[in-house]
């Protein structure tokens, strides 16, 4: 065989490789959507896949969702929305913040020691502090609340960004730091005009990270929440008829819905991600 045929095979298999992957990664997807087109009995009798040949594909899944339930669905998702988005914003000023001190300042030998106090936080299971927050924020008065979601969510993405960034910031050249403050600029000026721009690409992918925990977030917002704050993964779990037979296919709906989103903050930021900000242009 020779080397242009052998060339050929290895693409052929690769091709292969790749498409077989992405069928796998990508059929629990279709599953979903298709599933959103069946009706109850289309999923009791037998598995079905091809719509118009196995079963005939209708809307009521998504009459419901927004025609019969409209205003009960928009209520969890705007939390799901508000709660996600404030707390990953308030994460990421706190966190960065607290990276770039540990980045650029030296806290008598402790730096790593301190990281490792706040990774700390993130090596027990969430579980653990489910009842504490209960009382803490019953305490509060703060139960069933966007406020307490919000902190909760806020507090466990901290740690998370501080051990990211401050790896980050470490990787920022100093120079131009020390340029602009020879130049007259402040801390806090060189913190947000100069090493937050540069390091926008750890910014967006620690934001879109936290984006995603808090949106999927389950256990906190079972136990914190019962009517007015429930998001989304709450809410899907409502799909169940009082018979108990789950209603996959309004559940089907609801999740090509709440996954809109976290694929447009993604979308929106994949160019800070893909291009970032120059490192270089050191002054001279």
């Amino acid at each position: 065989m020779g080397l242009s045929a052998q060339k050929r095979v290895r693409t052929i298999v690769s091709y292969f490789i790749l498409l077989f992957w992405a069928f796998i990664l990508l059929f629990p997807m279709y599953w979903v959507v298709i599933t959103s087109f069946k009706n109850a009995i289309d999923m009791s009798i037998k598995a079905t896949y091809l719509p118009f040949i196995d079963f005939q594909p209708g809307v009521h899944a998504w009459r419901y969702l927004f025609v019969d339930r409209l205003t009960w669905f928009l209520d969890p998702f705007m939390n799901s929305v508000l709660i996600a988005f404030i707390s990953s914003t308030i994460a990421l000023l706190i966190g960065s913040c607290a990276g770039y001190a540990l980045a650029r300042f030296d806290y008598g030998g402790r730096n790593n020691s301190i990281v490792l106090g706040f990774m700390s936080q993130r090596m027990f299971p969430g579980a653990l502090f489910i009842l504490a927050f209960l009382v803490m924020f019953r305490e509060l008065g703060l139960l069933d609340t966007r406020l307490s979601l919000i902190i909760v969510y806020s507090s466990g993405a901290i740690p998370f960004i501080v051990w990211v960034m401050r790896d980050f910031f470490e990787g920022l050249p100093i120079e131009i730091e020390e340029s602009a403050m020879i130049d007259g600029a402040n801390r806090l000026g060189v913190l947000f005009r100069i090493a937050m721009p540069l390091a926008a690409p750890g910014l967006v992918a620690v934001f879109v990270l936290s984006l995603i925990g808090a949106w999927n977030e389950y256990l906190v917002a079972l136990t914190l929440t019962f009517r007015e704050a429930i998001t989304i993964p709450l809410f899907m779990t409502m799909q169940v008829s009082q018979t108990g037979y789950t209603e996959w296919w309004n559940m089907s709906a609801i999740s090509l819905v709440s996954v809109i989103p976290v694929v447009a903050a993604g979308m929106a930021l994949e160019k800070y991600i893909t291009g970032g900000l120059t490192f270089g242009a050191l002054k001279g």
